[in-house]
């Protein structure tokens, strides 16, 4: 029987990385269903941290996977959870990586940073167009406060934040922490995770020090030139997200030429958690008929990858 095509399945923010056991079903699924699944272990997503170094392993991923792999009649795919869709996309969209991959499937992706942060902090979604969001979970912000510690220089800092971001993320209404051993990147940081007016985060945000700033610029697609972008995308987010508001994934879409991205809104989809509504689980059975179309045309593809790409030959679950 000939494959569908090979597609690397890339973990969210989550400690147990590629061993996440709903990853793990997910993987199973979609090598039954006639891909191979690779799975690249990305140590930042599992720290909870993004960064460009994510946009490179899944770069590696893709390299990995096109060049070594045995060929299959689906071509090559990625599919990418939460706040790893946007170093997946840019991943698929470097010079040497941009016409290796046929499509990209983002399940509670983001589009706009900024807009994320102000919903994050302020619970205001600037990019809904008008549209009320539901309010945003409230460990949210502190999840975009780990995410970010990479960035900053001074280990004591760091640990200072982590620590920080541990207490509030284990009582909202603890006592307001001793902020005055921060040093300047830090500090402007944390002022930026705490605000909760949306009129200042856009002045927040250029009061980073230039290395944290650019960062955040890097893997912000509303500030790429989406135009190198040949990969179809298969959008599917919930309309209640309090993660990443739906907005993202409808903005995502508009931005692209008319028919590069296809959305599918679940209803009760949470931000990735998936309710036991039907309705919810007819949307999403949408979605998957619709990539395994994209595999039967040959646009796809899927691999399992056990380890982080360029250490030691892959175990490939099929």
């Amino acid at each position: 029987m000939s494959r569908r095509g090979t597609l690397i399945l890339v973990h969210g923010l989550t400690e147990a990385g590629r061993r996440d056991p709903r990853l793990m079903a997910l993987a199973r699924t979609l090598a039954r269903a006639g891909f191979t699944v690779l799975v690249p272990e990305l140590e930042g997503l599992r720290e909870f941290s993004v960064g460009t170094r994510e946009v490179q392993g899944i770069a590696d991923a893709i390299r990995y996977a096109s060049d070594a792999l045995p060929a299959t009649d689906g071509g090559l795919a990625l599919a990418a959870i939460s706040f790893a869709s946007g170093p997946a996309l840019l991943a698929a969209m470097q010079p040497d990586t941009v016409r290796r991959v046929g499509f990209v499937i983002a399940v509670g992706g983001y589009y706009d940073l900024t807009d994320l942060l102000r919903y994050a902090t302020t619970g205001e979604d600037r990019g809904g167009a008008g549209r009320l969001a539901p309010p945003p979970q409230r460990d949210v912000r502190w999840a975009v406060l780990r995410s970010q510690l990479h960035a900053v220089e001074d280990a004591r800092d760091r640990e200072r934040l982590a620590a920080i971001a541990r207490a509030r993320l284990a009582d909202e209404e603890a006592a307001d922490p001793d902020t005055t051993e921060l040093g300047p990147q830090a500090m402007a940081l944390y002022q930026l995770v705490t605000n909760r007016d949306p009129a200042r985060v856009t002045s927040l945000l250029a009061a980073l020090p230039p290395p944290l700033l650019a960062r955040f610029t890097a893997l912000d697609l509303a500030a790429q030139d989406l135009d190198t972008l040949e990969a179809r995308l298969v959008l599917i987010h919930g309309p209640d997200d309090r993660v990443i508001p739906v907005s993202h994934s409808r903005r995502l879409r508009a931005a692209l030429p008319a028919g590069q991205a296809r959305l599918f809104e679940a209803e009760g989809l949470g931000h990735v958690e998936v309710s036991a509504n039907w309705r919810d689980a007819w949307t999403l059975w949408r979605a998957i008929v619709h990539v395994l179309r994209l595999g039967e045309s040959g646009e796809t593809g899927i691999g399992f990858m056990s380890h982080p790409p360029g250490q030691r030959r892959p175990h490939h679950l099929r």
